[in-house]
């Protein structure tokens, strides 16, 4: 070979060499991170904040520098899906970012559903998931759970668990008519209701189930109240708890019996009168204003991320955008800490160093994926036209106070409980 052909392949060779290695030096300084909600379809009234919470602690983490990892600060970059409210779709979009964009991890789930498709098709894909919905309790299950996938939120079962146990041993209930929706999460809810309600001798329940997108109420608030209970337990979800509270308050429910609401969210909340809200009791995970609660370090870490999301998207954050904020923190939390972006190695590292604090307060990972948080759920009372504020945000956000907080042991079961 002549010398000008020698260098001639020399250049050819080097060439090539700084395409295949320079863009891979250039893919290193980007650590990808997929965020999929449902946008669109019945689950979008939950899913457009969590997803507005996951972009902006994907933006806060840029502006402070980015992933740190083996000592070098990297871009954070967000792959944004929509999951349409079908586990199909979202399987579909879990391998695309895995295998056509390199995304190690993945935050996700507005409903239960797509979060056990997800959390199956993890156990296939090299990825970290992470939950940032409510999901059925077998999720966490021994030899169901993906060995890289947890949930930062709760089961459906457990709103059941410490309704049940708050209730009985802090209200003195002694007779419940629960009216639950007949599908997934009115089935959970009640799993875990009478998981903890049949260990409180003498206390009598019934349950009356509706249909969902029931479009009249009127009958099963009236054969509830025929059991004359001391407490209705409501467990309808989305349009369907609009329309309970809503009738409710029409017939007068309210003043005969005390109305307890397995799980409060803005989402449906603000779509109810304010007058239909008032006196009626219920769980929250969280609530974007905390405070006059007693734990003021808990009421600072809340409020600034209140007031960071406010003024970002002019409306106070609901419970979810919360939540998938505080799932990419940690997703990037594992990250540093393991050096590394394997899936394995975040989910170790995790484990090794469990604690970690937010706006919802101390909270600590288990093995089964469960965060157990110092306040499994705040306590709260709804509040009527005469008492809500308008001195932050529209008066229709003013819809609670807290009054109490459940942090027994009822609400989460135990590793035993749940195969391991």
């Amino acid at each position: 070979m002549s010398k000008g052909k020698r260098i001639g392949v020399m250049i050819f060779v080097g060439a090539v060499f700084c395409l295949l290695f320079g863009s891979t030096a250039m893919a290193a300084d980007t650590v990808k991170i997929g965020a999929m909600f449902s946008l669109t379809g019945p689950g979008a009234v939950v899913g457009t904040g969590q997803m507005d919470g996951a972009k902006m602690a994907v933006d806060e983490i840029n502006e402070a520098g980015g992933v740190k990892i083996g000592g070098k600060k990297m871009k954070l970059e967000g792959i944004y899906r929509d999951d349409e409210t079908k586990p199909e779709v979202a399987v579909r979009h879990l391998k695309e970012m895995v295998r056509g964009e390199g995304a190690s991890a993945l935050v996700g789930g507005t409903f239960g559903h797509i979060s056990m498709a997800l959390n199956n098709e993890s156990k296939k894909e090299n990825v970290f998931f992470m939950a940032c919905n409510g999901v059925p309790e077998p999720f966490f299950k021994k030899g169901v759970k993906s060995p890289t996938a947890s949930c930062i939120v709760a089961a459906a079962e457990w709103a059941g668990r410490g309704a049940a146990a708050y209730m009985a041993d802090n209200m003195k209930a002694k007779r419940i008519a629960c009216l639950m929706p007949d599908y997934a999460i009115g089935k959970g809810t009640m799993l875990g209701f009478e998981a903890v309600i049949k260990q409180r001798p003498g206390v009598q329940y019934e349950v009356i189930w509706h249909p969902v997108k029931a479009p009249d109420m009127t009958a099963y608030l009236i054969k509830a109240m025929e059991y004359r209970p001391d407490f209705l337990f409501l467990g309808s979800w989305g349009g369907d708890a609009v329309t309970a509270l809503k009738q409710a308050h029409e017939m007068g429910v309210g003043k005969k019996t005390k109305i307890f609401h397995f799980w409060l969210m803005n989402a449906f909340a603000t779509g109810i009168p304010a007058d239909a809200m008032e006196g009626v009791w219920g769980q929250m995970f969280w609530y974007h204003d905390m405070r006059g609660f007693k734990d003021e370090a808990v009421v600072r870490s809340s409020e600034e991320f209140t007031t960071k999301y406010t003024a970002k998207y002019k409306t106070p954050p609901d419970v979810y955008a919360m939540t998938s904020y505080c799932g990419v923190k940690e997703i990037v939390r594992a990250m540093e800490m393991a050096g590394s972006t394997d899936p394995a190695k975040m989910y170790a590292a995790l484990m090794a160093k469990p604690e970690w604090k937010g706006a919802k307060g101390p909270g600590k990972w288990r093995k089964d994926g469960v965060c157990v948080y110092k306040y499994s759920t705040w306590i709260v009372e709804g509040k009527g036209a005469k008492d809500r504020k308008e001195d932050r945000y529209p008066a229709k956000f003013d819809y609670a106070r807290i009054v109490d907080v459940y942090a027994g042991d009822a609400f989460v079961p135990s590793l035993k409980d749940l195969g391991y």
